[in-house]
């Protein structure tokens, strides 16, 4: 069984027994950190008929008034049910149904409704799209397509296998959930916002237009665990020995693995609390952190010039450095601390 180590505090694995009362609740307490600060999770049962009258009822609609303007069906699911006569066919039926205008004109009305029934809720939507009229703004939203995004809480090969057979490629969000020993009402969550998984497809999608279809990835690349066991030993230690120091000389520090790199969080995880990501090389680990040139000290220059664009931080600079000796690890720690202060709880 999976477990984390939280400032010595063990977190075992847990799986929803209830979809509807255990998973879904989690699922829209914690939609902004999967799909962007700058979202809105629509917690609205509206069904999606076809026009020969076959619908389905997705779980939540999401909006993201991040440029460009994007909408999401979320359909959430646990991998104990059956995976292909559910997902595959709630997810057709989804796609069929959106090119009906009737039911795009009833999920346009029903945002509407939630969205002008709350006088502050308006007044945030009027802000983020510059002071249009919201009507027309969602009207010309969901005349596109819309992204399908499965949240399921293991994301197995049954899984990845059943989506391949829609008529569309659905992101599927792993969200795992961990419990306090002796404490399971502390609960801490691990998943790749819906963000991250984009830009990967992106930079996959455009890389192939030039390479052509990739090889799959090495098996190494997995997960961070995986990572560790292959690069060498000097390049394990540093990473191990700043892991410890980040855990000693921080408070509330929560560790958690996103794919094959090792993210940091400042209590619940999140956009606006993440402040370092390890990304490991055979020979070296790389640092990335959050900066602010206004109060950033950087006297012996290991941080690169380079500024990266929100790969992992939405706030801030995001800049990188390189370890390869322990000697580095204080200096280090001092880069990571100004991170650190700049994250939020």
């Amino acid at each position: 069984m999976s477990q984390i180590v939280i400032d010595g505090v063990k977190y075992k694995v847990w799986t929803p027994k209830d979809e509807e009362k255990q998973f879904h609740p989690m699922i829209k307490e914690h939609a902004k950190e999967i799909f962007g600060e700058d979202s809105l999770y629509f917690d609205v049962k509206q069904k999606i008929v076809s026009k020969t009258g076959i619908g389905s009822i997705p779980d939540g609609y999401v909006i993201s008034f991040s440029k460009p303007f994007q909408w999401f069906i979320v359909e959430g699911e646990l991998s104990s049910h059956p995976l292909y006569d559910h997902i595959v066919k709630q997810l057709n039926k989804f796609m069929s149904g959106i090119k009906n205008p009737d039911s795009q004109k009833e999920i346009l009305d029903t945002l509407y409704d939630e969205i002008t029934k709350n006088f502050t809720l308006e007044a945030y939507v009027r802000q983020m799209i510059e002071f249009k009229e919201i009507h027309r703004f969602l009207s010309d939203l969901i005349a596109k397509p819309p992204k399908v995004v499965v949240i399921i809480e293991e994301k197995s090969d049954e899984v990845k296998e059943a989506c391949e057979n829609l008529k569309i490629e659905p992101i599927i969000v792993e969200f795992k959930t961990f419990v306090r020993e002796n404490a399971e009402n502390v609960h801490a969550h691990l998943f790749e916002p819906i963000y991250a998984i984009e830009k990967i497809s992106e930079e996959r999608k455009k890389e192939e237009k030039v390479t052509g279809p990739r090889r799959p990835l090495p098996e190494h690349y997995e997960s961070y665990v995986k990572m560790l066991a292959w690069v060498d030993e000097n390049t394990r230690n540093i990473a191990e020995q700043l892991t410890d120091n980040i855990g000693y000389k921080l408070k509330d520090v929560l560790p958690l693995t996103s794919g094959r790199y090792l993210c940091f969080y400042k209590g619940e995880p999140s956009t606006k609390s993440i402040f370092a990501a390890f990304l490991l090389t055979k020979k070296y680990l790389k640092v990335r952190i959050r900066t602010d040139p206004r109060t950033l000290r950087d006297p012996n220059r290991l941080l690169k010039e380079k500024v990266y664009r929100g790969w992992f931080f939405k706030q801030g600079q995001e800049r990188e450095f390189t370890m390869t000796n322990k000697d580095q690890i204080d200096y280090a720690m001092e880069l990571i601390k100004h991170s650190y202060a700049l994250a939020e709880k």
